[in-house]
């Protein structure tokens, strides 16, 4: 069969067969025509749905490098390779309910890779020498979702916002850390505030509402220990990439390093962090990104833009 005749098979057929698929063999069925991609949305939708009603939510992890081939690896060890060619060159900032935040060159925006939909942002330059942490308040369909970008460097954290439907970035400048906030490796959004987790024990958060930073020692004990403090809203899991032992179960060799995106998820009465990671196997060695994120499909309307 021709190529172009893929899209003239009968709309019920089509529907059949997805409605048979898993969720890497949806991506690949989706990209196929827009007929396709069209028939795959509520079998993914379905499988979201599924997914978020667990009580035990999974996490995926995605292995990627320069040019546009993956390896994503389920919570069951099933590996898949796949062609991604919104991965060529990018970075994976943030990760979030299934969508991507990807930065590449002066771009930034979203992606999930199960449903192959993708949101543009205004344009976004950050600087070369600073260490970037990113999250979002809501998933991009929302009306509600605030998107951050804290550059860390050496004088403090620049915060860059962008609000649903905006075409600028806005600037909040943080600078008067004194060397309190060490490199920060953790972010997420609870309690109407940005939060972001140092690799030690302090947090920094900012307020949109009324712009005000605060930063906090973290204390370990419970609430009882420790009458007058606040509580931290989610439970932080560090160096998740060698407790769950991904270097073997990617099978990586020891000239292998890989930085990697953390993400947020619902974990019970709190939500759990995954903090960003950077896993040196040795000092000359082949770098690698890769990401952990939830096996969600998105759909978004053709005309929908930021």
């Amino acid at each position: 069969m021709a190529t172009g005749q893929w899209a003239d098979l009968p709309s019920e057929l089509i529907s059949l067969i997805a409605e048979r698929l898993g969720v890497i063999d949806l991506f690949s069925f989706s990209i196929v025509c827009k007929g396709w991609n069209s028939a795959a949305s509520t079998p993914s939708s379905q499988i979201s749905a599924r997914i978020i009603s667990s009580p035990n939510r999974a996490l995926w992890f995605l292995l990627y490098g320069k040019n546009s081939q993956c390896f994503l690896v389920s919570e069951t060890d099933k590996k898949y390779k796949i062609s991604i060619p919104e991965m060529n060159g990018a970075a994976c900032i943030a990760s979030k309910e299934g969508w991507l935040l990807l930065h590449r060159d002066d771009s930034l925006f979203f992606f999930c890779p199960f449903s192959a939909s993708k949101i543009d942002l205004p344009r976004f330059r950050k600087s070369e020498q600073c260490n970037v942490v990113a999250t979002f308040s809501a998933p991009p369909t929302s009306e509600d979702c605030i998107v951050a970008v804290a550059c860390q460097n050496a004088p403090g954290v620049d915060l860059h916002l962008l609000s649903r439907g905006a075409k600028e970035w806005t600037t909040h400048s943080c600078t008067h850390l004194n060397g309190l906030i060490k490199t920060i490796t953790g972010a997420a959004y609870a309690d109407n505030t940005f939060q972001f987790y140092d690799d030690k024990d302090r947090l920094l958060t900012f307020a949109p509402e009324n712009g005000k930073w605060k930063n906090y020692k973290i204390i370990v004990g419970s609430g009882e220990d420790h009458p007058n403090t606040e509580t931290v809203p989610f439970l932080l899991w560090r160096d998740s990439f060698k407790r769950c032992s991904m270097n073997e179960r990617l099978g990586l060799g020891e000239d292998v390093s890989v930085t990697t995106c953390g993400t947020v998820v619902p974990d019970g009465r709190h939500g759990k962090i995954l903090f960003n990671e950077s896993v040196s196997q040795q000092s000359k060695s082949r770098g690698l990104r890769g990401v952990w994120i939830e096996p969600r499909s998105p759909q978004i309307p053709p005309e929908m833009s930021w």
